[in-house]
């Protein structure tokens, strides 16, 4: 089986690219959230995309580190 067909990666990787969607979706549409304001919610986005990004370079160490 191909390392990147791994159901473990996969799933990794939809994480990871979820939690970029989203942080990216909260950033750039106008989503108004009773809990963020102007300051937090660009925050909140970046965070949540550098969360993703940081899930996606994981994905791929442990992809690397099982051959």
């Amino acid at each position: 089986m191909n390392k990147i067909t791994n159901p473990a990666f996969l799933l990794r990787f939809a994480i990871a690219a979820g939690y970029i969607f989203l942080g990216a979706a909260l950033l750039f549409l106008p989503v108004t959230l009773a809990l963020l304001n102007k300051t937090t919610k660009p925050l909140f986005a970046l965070l949540l995309t550098a969360y993703g990004i940081f899930r996606l370079y994981r994905a791929f160490q442990i992809l690397k580190e099982e051959e």
